[in-house]
């Protein structure tokens, strides 16, 4: 009887939903970004360009029990985009503050740091009907943070798509690659990382959309580094231009130390 009552609820909300024209109709049916490391040149996004100013707030937490050590750490940023052509988007990413607090079995230290600023272009390809696909590249520029003695770069080129399942259904895929760079007097490092990740997108009403999905990445230390299992919310509180957006992930393999990524973003559509 329950099951059955819980199934007419849905069904009645899926009912109330408006069905989608096509892949990229709302911004709303993006994905929400868990950014795993450098939060200005991740690409976990939708293939379609947008014409958009957001702002948002990213935090990070590891927590190492056994060893009493334990890192929090959370930044905020303000970000746009803008559709300069019919197939070209351009954006930027700044990043306000970095706050990081660690915990140790002895001691505790934290740590402000201001940037990095990112660039982004995003170009769409002709694909299908019911789906779009987009090259997407970011990039951090040099000189942004505020500790100039050590120069710090990163980056990510990706194929973005994003399809129509069905009515209320989407699906949003990455392939790409992720670097970053680092020099100081002391000497200089880089890393490398494949990334490739999915999520399933639902839109039980016109103004609501949730998302499930998953980013793996290998390469970025030894083998794979993380499968981050993430879920999020988009929504308009009265329908029209503002989205609130709430995402959280959590890495269940791979040799990556961190336990939890939150992100909760406000967003305008231009």
């Amino acid at each position: 009887m329950r099951l059955g009552v819980a199934l007419g609820l849905a069904l009645a909300a899926t009912a109330h939903a408006d069905p989608l024209a096509g892949p990229c109709d709302d911004a709303i049916v993006d994905p929400v970004a868990t950014p795993l490391r450098e939060a200005a040149v991740d690409a976990q996004r939708s293939a379609c360009l947008r014409d958009e100013l957001a702002a948002g707030l990213t935090t990070h937490a590891l927590i190492d029990a056994p060893n009493f050590h334990g890192v929090l750490g959370g930044d905020l940023a303000l970000a746009g985009r803008f559709v300069v052509r019919e197939h070209l988007e351009l954006g930027a990413r700044l990043q306000l503050v970095d706050y990081t607090f660690v915990q140790t079995a002895v001691n505790q230290a934290t740590a402000t740091r201001f940037g990095p600023l990112a660039i982004s272009v995003a170009h769409a390809l002709p694909f299908a009907e019911r789906a779009q696909l987009a090259v997407v590249a970011i990039a951090e520029l040099p000189y942004t943070r505020d500790d100039m003695a050590t120069v710090r770069t990163s980056g990510q080129l990706a194929a973005v798509v994003t399809g129509a399942l069905a009515a209320r259904w989407l699906v949003h895929g990455r392939l790409g690659a992720v670097g970053a760079a680092t020099s100081s007097s002391g000497g200089s490092s880089r890393r490398l990382g494949l990334r490739a990740g999915v999520d399933l997108g639902w839109r039980p009403r016109a103004r609501l959309a949730l998302f499930g999905g998953v980013e793996t990445e290998a390469g970025w230390r030894d083998g794979l580094s993380t499968v981050l299992v993430r879920a999020g919310l988009q929504w308009r509180p009265r329908g029209g231009r503002w989205r609130l957006a709430f995402g959280g992930g959590a890495p269940l393999g791979g040799d990556e130390p961190t336990s939890a990524i939150v992100t909760l973003g406000l967003a305008h559509d231009l």
